[in-house]
């Protein structure tokens, strides 16, 4: 076998060993939601401002409830390369140039994902507080 036979062969084999990589992070790693109906809180703390929502939802995915209650909760959103974040809640859009974002806490706890990875589950909270990094 010559050089560019063995090249070849070996991008062959990379390209399914990323393959396989990408379908198995996706059916096994990935977070599942369950379609259930299920009761969350959203509580918003934005300087002085600390407002709770209470929602009956199917949704799996906290960005999913978020988005179809954008005008109750006053939210926009801007994409990135890595995915959604929330920008703006209550009308009030970050100041990027102040460096504040929206920090997720999951029943007082600090989020580990994004906002398009959180999984609802029935009688949880989860609190979108303003702070600067």
């Amino acid at each position: 076998m010559n050089n560019s036979m063995k090249k070849l062969v070996s991008i062959i084999i990379v390209i399914v060993i990323a393959v396989l990589l990408y379908f198995a992070y996706n059916n096994l790693l990935s977070p599942e939601g369950i379609i259930a109906d299920k009761e969350v809180t959203i509580q918003v703390n934005i300087k002085n401002i600390d407002e709770s929502y209470s929602f009956q939802t199917e949704y799996e995915f906290l960005y999913e409830l978020v988005k179809e209650n954008k005008k109750e909760l006053g939210a926009g959103f801007k994409e990135y390369s890595y995915g959604v974040m929330i920008i703006e809640l209550l009308n009030y859009r970050v100041n990027e140039s102040n460096n504040e974002y929206f920090h997720i806490y999951v029943n007082g706890e600090d989020a580990i994902e994004g906002v398009q990875q959180i999984v609802l589950n029935d009688g949880d909270v989860y609190t979108f507080e303003l702070k600067a990094w």
